[in-house]
């Protein structure tokens, strides 16, 4: 034993930690008395006891430390924060009470490039809730989130529909063969034939019936092709249709000409026949009547799906030999997963209500945001009222789209006369002026809900054009290229609704309406 251990006990193990001095002490353990033996042990526990609650101590220092430099490098994140925001008002000096609003614009800025809609419009909500001011790009982005988020919900309603539509013609036709005891493979491929014809535009009950009778007299093959000989008809019919439209139009022309040689008054005459001649909108009424005749029926799943391509996989899943036997089973759940659809739908108009008018508009530091706020709500609520099934509900939608319209155009009035005044004062610096995209634009959604109206589509065309007309005077005046742009886009919708809307109702003076009857047309 080493001479520091006398008197010690037998041994201490912080004297013999290492092997060859525990394995040469362990025969002389063996031969000591039985309390040197237990003497031993107490001190080793007592040993092993202290050795654990330093450890412990020492473990909880080193947490407390961590937390310390965390909490340190927080402080040190909020001191500079403001500071390194590239959106921070320019003229803040209160800079800590605004740290959590900045903290929800970054938010904004970074779920906007790599998050779903959802959070982007969740992150929206917080910001308002904090300071209710958005710039001019956050109004913009919020909304293209808004109407991104309807605009989802309304393609799943028509694609859903539409596959509602092709189950309802493969049940049909699956029933109608099983009964007149056909085999399963003729089942199925009546099934599938009735499917794709009501895709191509025939209801689900006669396209049902079509191609079952078809599967069983004519077979298997014939029922597959039922698909192609509906489309060759369907495309005769819109030659012929266009081929009455050109005569219609070359018997007007003739007719017009006619006119002008005998009217002393040859400038009159003219500006009908250019009117009547005018190529954009004969080939819209050409397509206005090769679509009434193409023949499509209303409860297809051509025309619920609104020209939103179906998916494959949503045609085949709907004439699934695993799925037609539960056809009514899974009918009502389509119904109601649409009815889903259409109350998240209600529920946003809703919440964009009540933000615009409890946070948004109170707040708003211009016209222009007053407009922009007032127009999103009522394009919110026009999509509601689209795709609501329920009459109240309709009604409800449609009576709040119109209000928050004549609203916003109220306010453009009111700011025109403004501006006019101030010009007649002889002041250059009028600062709250309103884009002309942006009047453009909601005058454009108010006639889309106003021709929907009874006896609306007059007063629609008549805003439409009289819009257009402003915005060739002023489009050339514009110096700013973006602004530039917007109203030349946005001038295209206007004369494309224009000029359709005319030919639903077989007019011949939309180019008349729009002022392009004269040197105007070279600017389009």
């Amino acid at each position: 034993m080493a001479s520091g251990a006398t008197g010690r006990g037998p041994w201490w193990p912080g004297e013999a930690n290492d092997a060859a001095a525990a394995a040469a002490f362990l025969p002389r353990l063996l031969q000591q008395p039985a309390h040197a033996v237990a003497d031993f042990q107490r001190q080793q526990q007592a040993h092993e006891q202290l050795q654990h609650l330093q450890q412990q101590q020492l473990q909880q220092l080193q947490q407390q430390q961590l937390q310390q430099q965390q909490l340190e490098q927080l402080r040190l994140q909020q001191q500079h924060r403001p500071r390194t925001v590239a959106w921070q008002p320019s003229g803040s000096t209160d800079d800590e009470p605004n740290s959590a609003y900045y903290e929800a614009q970054a938010k904004i800025e970074v779920t906007a490039h790599c998050r779903p809609k959802e959070e982007i419009f969740q992150a929206f909500k917080e910001a308002i809730r904090m300071r209710p001011v958005l710039s001019a790009k956050h109004r913009e982005l919020l909304a293209n989130t808004v109407k991104g988020l309807v605009t989802d919900r309304q393609v799943s309603y028509q694609m859903v529909s539409a596959m509602g539509a092709a189950m309802k013609a493969a049940a049909a036709a699956w029933s109608a063969a099983g009964e007149k005891g056909a085999a399963a493979a003729v089942q199925l491929a009546a099934a599938a034939a009735a499917a794709a014809l009501t895709a191509a535009g025939v209801s689900p009950q006669e396209a049902g019936q079509l191609a079952a009778d078809t599967a069983l007299t004519r077979g298997v093959g014939a029922a597959r092709n039922l698909v192609l000989q509906h489309k060759v008809q369907q495309q005769r019919q819109q030659n012929a249709a266009a081929a009455a439209a050109a005569l219609e139009r070359a018997q007007a022309a003739a007719a017009a000409a006619a006119a002008a040689d005998r009217d002393d008054s040859s400038s009159s005459g003219t500006e009908e026949s250019s009117g009547d001649l005018f190529g954009s909108s004969g080939a819209d009424s050409s397509s206005s009547s090769s679509s009434s005749s193409s023949g499509i029926a209303p409860d297809s799943a051509a025309a619920l799906s609104r020209g939103v391509p179906i998916p494959q996989q949503l045609m085949e899943a709907a004439a699934a030999a695993e799925l037609l036997p539960f056809a009514a089973y899974f009918q009502k759940r389509i119904e109601f997963f649409l009815k889903q659809l259409i109350k998240e739908v209600q529920d946003l108009s809703r919440k964009i209500h009540r933000v615009v008018k409890a946070m948004l508009l109170p707040n708003a530091d211009s016209t222009e945001a007053k407009v922009f706020y007032l127009q999103l709500d009522a394009d919110v609520a026009r999509y509601a009222a689209q795709i609501a099934t329920d009459g109240e509900e309709v009604e409800e939608f449609r009576k709040m789209s119109l209000e928050l319209y004549r609203t916003a155009l109220s306010l453009l009035q009111q700011n025109q006369k403004e501006i006019n005044e101030a010009e007649e004062q002889s002041q250059t610096d009028i600062e709250d002026q309103v884009p002309l995209s942006l009047k453009m634009g909601l005058v454009l959604n108010y006639a889309v809900l106003l021709h929907d109206e009874p006896d609306g589509a007059e007063q629609a065309i008549n805003a439409l054009a009289a819009q257009f007309r402003e915005a060739v005077e002023n489009v050339v005046h514009i110096s700013d290229t973006e602004e530039s742009r917007r109203v030349v886009m946005v001038m295209s919708l206007l004369r494309g609704n224009v000029e359709a809307w005319c030919a639903e109702a077989n007019r011949k003076d939309a180019t008349k309406l729009l002022g392009l009857d004269g040197s105007a047309a070279l600017l389009m």
